[in-house]
């Protein structure tokens, strides 16, 4: 079958010229019969096969010659643009073989599929929905990845641990030992992980697990310090419930995401090797304490003053009552307001203290030891509280004088905090109810009623009063009774 017809007639008035294969001898349509066409012109190109179709070219008024790709199927035209015709190397267009190459391409289409259009709208729509997909997983990708890079490190949770404890009011004191473990036992430690050196507070707190845990514990057991690998394991477990808890929190203000399913720390345990206090006074090491304290010269009057003023409040935390300046004792109606933040989680809470005359007196010997203007009672200066710490090293002090004996025997080592356990039990003997007892000591009531009925402290100090003045009549009894073996 010829490529080409050669033909001469008018359409819509418009004289066109096609040149035939039998006429001329010639197989292809050649570059420069299509570069001769004038305006309005067209040319004929048949693709070899049966039903291949052909590419009409037409010549524009510009000049330009565009390719169409046209065929008949049962009786209806397709015709399908493929471009222009380069004419020269420098204008713009395709070459005649690139024209032939796409139109043969519909060729096999059509043989193969039936309508090109439809062919091509179908193919369309396919690319067009698989792109989309494409684009729907880069974009879930992107934001898995996000989603991943937002979730917060284990030094990042514990920060947070500490702010949600400043928020819930603990004592500045707890704030400073969650921020000293961090700073001292946590971050920048680096442990060996499958032989290679890790720093654990680096990784994502959704990816620790109870072995980083325990590599972070196991330096602080090995050298000696197993309380603190006890408590530094518990504030691990308080933050990872903090973490597990506080993402779903319908009244969180962090947007930090950790996405933890487990408490990686709870699975670590650190034996208990810490023995209950055990050591109170008895009433004679009491008493001898009680006369002596205030005549060691390097203890000084307001320090000594400070342990009597224990002793007189039932075993009042002096590290609590040493930090309330003069305001918050009230020595008209006769108590102490004291802020407890002792216990599980450090919350701050009210405690009053009524104040028998044995503290009233104490108070007014210690005011007279300081300069007007004091601020603090207990204090050198009347600026700034004694610090707590230096109450053991009073105590040493006393028992290297030889007013620490009984009998010509040295009395047991104490420390302050013994104080509180002493009077604890000396409550215990004198009959005073472990209720009463404990609610003068501030220990805290737990349960839906402490928490929702007896939660006033000024409503409990008429009974505390009773308990005071019970507590105070027996030590009276105590401290003036004769010595029988002091060596005072």
């Amino acid at each position: 079958m010829a490529w080409h017809d050669l033909q001469s007639g008018t359409q819509n008035g418009t004289h066109m010229t096609t040149v035939s294969g039998k006429v001329s001898g010639r197989k292809f349509l050649t570059d420069v019969e299509l570069r001769a066409l004038r305006s309005g012109q067209t040319a004929t190109d048949s693709l070899p096969g049966r039903g291949s179709g052909a590419i009409l070219f037409t010549c524009r008024e510009s000049g330009a010659i565009e390719a169409y790709y046209r065929r008949r199927d049962r009786g209806q035209q397709q015709k399908i643009k493929l471009g222009t015709f380069k004419k020269t190397p420098k204008s713009p267009g395709l070459s005649l073989s690139v024209l032939r190459e796409q139109a043969m391409g519909y060729a096999r289409i059509a043989a193969e599929h039936g309508d090109i259009k439809v062919y091509l709208a179908r193919c369309a729509a396919e690319k067009e929905a698989d792109e989309a997909e494409l684009k729907r997983q880069q974009y879930e990708q992107q934001r898995l990845a996000a989603l991943e890079a937002s979730k917060g490190s284990f030094s990042e949770l514990f920060r947070d641990y500490i702010e949600d404890r400043k928020r819930n009011e603990v004592s500045e004191q707890q704030v400073k030992e969650f921020e000293r473990v961090l700073a001292n036992e946590l971050e920048g430690v680096k442990v060996g992980v499958d032989g290679e050196p890790v720093d654990v507070m680096a990784i994502k707190a959704k990816d620790v697990k109870p072995e980083h845990v325990k590599l972070l514990l196991k330096p602080i057991w090995d050298r000696g310090a197993t309380r603190q690998a006890g408590k530094v394991r518990s504030f691990l477990v308080a933050a990872f419930n903090y973490g597990l808890r506080a993402e779903h929190h319908i009244d969180r203000s962090s947007q930090k995401s950790y996405g933890l399913e487990m408490n990686p720390a709870d699975a670590v345990v650190v034996p208990n090797t810490s023995k209950p206090g055990e050591r109170a006074l008895t009433d004679e090491e009491l008493k001898q304490f009680w006369r002596t304290i205030s005549q060691i010269e390097s203890v000084g009057p307001i320090m000594a003053r400070a342990f009597l003023f224990a002793f007189a409040t039932a075993g009042q935390r002096p590290f609590q009552f040493i930090r309330e300046p003069w305001h918050s004792y009230d020595l008209k109606k006769k108590y102490v307001k004291i802020i407890d933040s002792k216990g599980r989680g450090g919350k701050k809470r009210l405690h009053i203290v009524p104040l028998s005359e044995r503290a009233l007196q104490i108070l007014e010997e210690v005011r007279a030891q300081q300069p007007e203007g004091a601020v603090y009672p207990w204090s050198i200066d009347g600026q700034r509280p004694i610090h707590p710490s230096s109450l053991p090293h009073a105590v040493s002090e006393w028992r290297e004088t030889s007013h620490a004996k009984l009998d010509g025997e040295p009395i047991p080592k104490f420390t302050p905090r013994d104080i509180r356990r002493t009077c604890t039990q000396f409550m215990q003997r004198h009959g005073i109810k472990n209720f009463d007892s404990d609610a003068l000591q501030s220990h805290g009531q737990t349960g839906v009623v402490g928490k929702h009925y007896r939660n006033n402290p000024e409503a409990k100090l008429p009974e505390m009063r009773l308990t005071m003045a019970a507590y105070d009549a027996a030590l009276g009894r105590l401290l003036d009774t004769p010595d029988t073996g002091s060596d005072a």
